[in-house]
């Protein structure tokens, strides 16, 4: 599934980047991501302080009545948590989690290699903040467009989601 991020509290760098190769090679994902802030912005999230400072981490996902996308914030940039109360008034679920982010560190000598001769890992610390909101907010701004290339609209994608076909016990089966 786009943006699943396994382990919440330790996170490593190939996680997040294959999460924006999926993205970037899916243009309904993308599109459903500016909707997703878009929201972010009407309900005045970046008038509070570091909000703008968030990266995808995870997602994001859909599901039949949620969107679910994970913000990465360094740690001494947590946003400010009086903002959710805008999301949560809209229905949204936030959590904020303590995480560490492992991140290959730049070779520059030799004691930047572990015994493998791999890059050591650096832990850095961070904030994640996982966004469940109501996905009717995303597909009352998705009804009727054509996303990808013409090829898929909002109305078949719900019709998608209702019939099962986001159900990942059914990979790679033919039914």
């Amino acid at each position: 599934m786009y943006g699943e991020i396994q382990n919440m509290d330790n996170i490593k760098q190939n996680d997040i980047t294959g999460n924006l190769r999926d993205i970037e090679g899916n243009g309904t994902l993308l599109d459903i991501l500016l909707e997703f802030e878009k929201m972010l912005e009407e309900q005045g999230m970046y008038g509070y302080e570091n909000w703008k400072e968030g990266e995808v981490a995870g997602g994001p996902k859909l599901s039949r009545y949620w969107l679910n996308v994970t913000l990465m914030y360094p740690y001494k940039k947590m946003p400010n948590p009086r903002a959710t109360a805008r999301l949560e008034n809209i229905g949204c679920d936030v959590k904020f989690t303590k995480s560490v982010l492992n991140v290959p560190r730049t070779v520059k000598k030799q004691e930047d290699l572990d015994t493998d001769k791999k890059p050591k890992i650096d832990a850095t610390d961070i904030w994640l903040i996982d966004i469940w909101m109501p996905r009717k907010f995303v597909d009352e701004a998705l009804t009727g467009k054509d996303v990808v290339d013409g090829g898929i609209n909002q109305s078949d994608l719900s019709k998608a989601y209702e019939t099962g076909l986001d159900d990942e016990t059914k990979i790679g089966q033919d039914s």
